[in-house]
């Protein structure tokens, strides 16, 4: 019960479509699954990799450049040349917004360390195990 190829429009492309659906789910799945020291890895790689493009005339793995006449990857080239200077600025404050984004998934993951502490010392007080201190009846240095 396979359709004819040639029967369908642009739209009717059931596994064309199938596929496309799933590499979007995968995309934010895989997005919404990273916890925050992954996060943090990749926003500091994102960094690295816009502070080393900030300072090349070409950054790395430009794929608008390509083209398989030369004439055109030539044009393309001079016309990069031409406007780089515009986007300079902007690689470098993508990745300073990148590096103040990795020192909060930083901080984040330190609360989220405090959240774990204060979430154990809280069943430990519940079910009455008496290796947490309380702190509320210590009396005040003097």
């Amino acid at each position: 019960m396979t359709a004819d190829p040639t029967s369908m429009t642009p739209g009717e492309d059931p596994q064309g479509d199938l596929l496309r659906e799933m590499y979007w789910a995968r995309e934010t799945a895989a997005r919404g699954r990273m916890d925050t020291s992954e996060v943090r890895d990749r926003l500091h790689d994102l960094a690295a990799q816009l502070r080393t493009d900030e300072t090349m005339v070409i950054p790395m793995g430009e794929g608008n450049l390509a083209s398989p006449s030369r004439w055109r990857r030539q044009i393309k080239y001079r016309m990069w040349r031409v406007m780089r200077p515009a986007t300079w600025r902007y690689d470098r404050l993508i990745a300073d917004h990148a590096e103040l984004t990795t020192s909060l998934a930083e901080k984040v993951m330190v609360l989220e360390a405090e959240v774990d502490r204060l979430k154990s010392e809280l069943d430990a007080e519940r079910t009455g195990n008496p290796t947490v201190t309380d702190r509320t009846t210590e009396e005040p240095p003097a």
